[in-house]
C-alpha cells in the first residue's frame, strides 16, 4: 500500500468511527417490527393492487372484491397514519380516494419512471410504492400547500445521506404533485437538489487553501457548506416566491460528471410559469446553523460551521422537512456506490471510482464535522417526517417528527 493509499484508508477508518458513534446516539424506531409489517403489507397489497392498477390503466372498473380487500389492508399500512392521521375517515373512503388519484397520475408516473430508469417494458414501475408512498405523500403536500401557502410557495425539504434516495423521491413526487395541483391557480411543483447550486470548479479551487480538499488528486472538493453559490440559490427562492404565469427562472444545473457548472444549452435549469411547490433535497438540509465557529479549532470544521450560518434563511423557509434515517458508515458507502451505478446506467459513464467514493465520503462525512457540535443531521424540532428504508431502498416506516403539524 502506498503512502497516499495508507493515508486515505486511515482517514476513512477515522471518519467511519466518528460517524458511527454519532449515529448510534440517534433516536430509533422499532425498525425491525416496521420492516416485518411493511413486508407483510406489501405482499398483501401487491396481490390485489397490481390487478386493480392494470384495470385502472385500461379504464376498466375495479372489481368490488378487490376494493374490499384493499380496504381491509388500510389498518395494517405502516405508512398511512403519518400522511393521513384523520381516524374518522373510513378505510373504504381512503381506498376510493386513492384509486381515483392513482387513475389521474398512473400514465405520467409510468412514463417518467420508464424514462428515468431506462425501463423499456415498464416491468419495474413500483406499483405498491405509488399506492403506499407517492400518492398519499403527494396528497399531503398539496393539502398542506392549500392550507398554509394558498397564494405562495410551499417548500418541502428532504435531508438524508448521499445515496439515500432523496432525488428519486423528490422527482417522483413532482410528477404526482403536478397532476394534483391546478397549474393556473396554484402553480406547478419543481424538484431540485441543492447540489445544482455548487460553485464551479474554478471558483472552488481557492477553497483548497482553507481546507476544502479531499487530499487525493482528482477527487472533488464539492458537497460541504461553503462550496455552494448560496446567493444564487437564495435569489432563485425569491424568484419562486413572486413567480407568475410569465416568469422564467434560471436555476443551477450542476454536472457531477464534469464536476462543474455546465456551459452552453445546459447552463441552466429553466422553470417557466408560477412555482407553487418546491421539492428541495440537500443532504444537510435543516442542520443546526447556530453553532459558534470559535468553539472549533481552525481548519475545515470551523469553515463549515461558518458557512452553515449562511444557510439559516434557507432552512428557516422550509415549510416541512422529510429526514431519512442515517445508516452505519458501511451502508453509506454502499448507497453512494449504488448511486454511482445508477448514474452510469442512465448516462453511460460514472463520475467516481470505488476508491474515489471512499476518499470523498471520508472528506464530506468525517473530516468536515466534529459530530458533537456540528453535523449534517437536522434537529428534532425541524423534522416533519422521519423515514426508514430497507436494504432495497424501499421506505418501510414513516413517523411524524417533532415539527409535525
Amino acid at each position: 500500500m502506498s503512502d497516499t493509499e495508507h493515508r486515505t484508508a486511515t482517514r476513512t477508518d477515522d471518519a467511519a468511527d466518528a460517524y458511527d458513534d454519532a449515529v448510534r446516539r440517534l433516536p430509533r424506531a422499532e425498525v425491525e417490527r416496521s420492516a416485518e409489517a411493511s413486508a407483510r403489507y406489501r405482499t398483501a397489497v401487491a396481490e390485489h393492487l397490481s390487478p386493480a392498477l392494470r384495470d385502472l390503466a385500461s379504464n376498466r372498473p375495479v372489481d368490488p372484491d378487490r376494493l374490499r380487500a384493499l380496504a381491509a389492508t388500510v389498518a395494517d399500512d405502516p405508512l398511512h397514519p403519518a400522511f393521513d392521521p384523520d381516524t374518522a375517515r373510513s378505510a373504504e373512503d381512503v381506498v376510493l380516494e386513492r384509486l381515483h388519484l392513482v387513475r389521474r397520475v398512473w400514465e405520467p408516473f409510468s412514463d417518467w419512471w420508464c424514462g428515468y430508469f431506462s425501463d423499456r417494458d415498464g416491468s419495474t414501475v413500483p406499483l405498491v410504492d405509488l399506492w403506499q408512498l407517492y400518492v398519499p405523500f403527494a396528497r399531503w403536500i398539496v393539502r398542506e400547500k392549500r392550507e398554509r401557502r394558498p397564494d405562495g410557495l410551499f417548500v418541502m425539504a428532504f435531508n438524508g445521506s448521499p445515496g439515500a434516495g432523496k432525488t428519486v423521491l423528490t422527482t417522483a413526487l413532482s410528477v404526482v404533485v403536478n397532476k394534483l395541483l391546478d397549474p393556473r391557480t396554484e402553480g406547478r411543483a419543481v424538484a431540485r437538489s441543492g447540489d445544482d447550486w455548487y460553485l464551479g470548479r474554478a471558483e472552488r479551487e481557492p477553497l483548497r487553501l482553507l481546507g476544502y480538499d479531499a487530499g487525493v488528486p482528482g477527487v472533488s472538493n464539492r458537497a460541504l457548506p461553503g462550496t455552494h453559490d448560496l446567493a444564487w440559490l437564495r435569489r432563485n427562492l425569491a424568484e419562486m416566491e413572486r413567480s407568475g404565469p410569465d416568469t422564467v427562472i434560471r436555476m443551477g444545473n450542476f454536472d457531477k460528471r464534469a464536476d462543474d457548472q455546465p456551459t452552453g444549452p445546459d447552463r441552466y435549469f429553466e422553470s417557466h410559469g408560477r412555482v407553487g411547490v418546491l421539492l428541495f433535497d440537500l443532504w444537510f438540509a435543516g442542520a443546526r446553523t447556530d453553532v459558534d465557529p470559535a468553539d472549533l479549532p481552525d481548519g475545515l470544521r470551523r469553515r463549515v460551521a461558518e458557512h452553515l450560518r449562511g444557510w439559516a434563511p434557507v432552512f428557516d423557509r422550509f415549510d416541512a422537512l422529510w429526514a431519512y434515517d442515517w445508516s452505519p458508515y458501511a451502508r453509506l458507502l454502499a448507497d453512494r456506490e449504488a448511486q454511482e451505478r445508477l448514474v452510469e446506467q442512465r448516462r453511460g459513464t460514472r463520475g467516481m471510482s470505488r476508491e474515489d467514493i471512499r476518499t470523498f465520503m471520508a472528506y464530506m462525512i468525517g473530516r468536515a464535522w466534529d459530530w458533537r457540535t456540528t453535523s449534517p443531521l437536522p434537529a428534532e424540532d425541524r423534522i416533519t417526517f422521519r423515514a426508514w428504508r430497507d436494504t432495497n431502498h424501499r421506505v418501510i416506516a414513516v413517523h411524524r417528527g417533532g415539527r409535525a403539524s
